[in-house]
């Protein structure tokens, strides 16, 4: 009995640590690096190749989450276009004006980008 109560415990607190850790809260940009700071952590992504873009129509529509956290306008993660089957990166805050991007094959949609350059 007690082996299954720790066994739930454990459980709980790593999914809880999972999610936490996917919450954006803040996007930095400083003109070489791209900093997401989650609840848990922080993802530095290297901005030197990437193409800023207007924001595609189709990254608003048909949109399926395939990897990573949703709640409300806070989006973090991996999502695909179902029709055009176009895989994003989106780290959402749910705050500020969304900007686009593209590094290579990847693409990106971010928020509540605080410039510093």
């Amino acid at each position: 009995m007690w082996t299954t109560i720790v066994a739930s415990i454990l459980l709980t607190l790593g999914c809880l640590l999972m999610i936490l850790g996917s919450i954006p809260i803040r996007n930095t940009y400083n003109g070489k690096t791209l900093t997401v700071k989650f609840i848990i952590g922080k993802k530095v992504i290297d901005m030197t190749d990437a193409r800023f873009l207007p924001v595609p129509e189709e990254v608003h529509h048909n949109i399926l989450r395939v990897g990573g956290t949703s709640l409300g306008k806070i989006h973090s993660g991996n999502f695909v276009n179902t029709k055009t089957k176009t895989r994003y990166k989106f780290y959402l805050t749910g705050k500020g004006k969304q900007v686009y991007f593209e590094i290579g094959d990847h693409k990106y949609l971010v928020d509540d980008l605080d410039i510093k350059e």
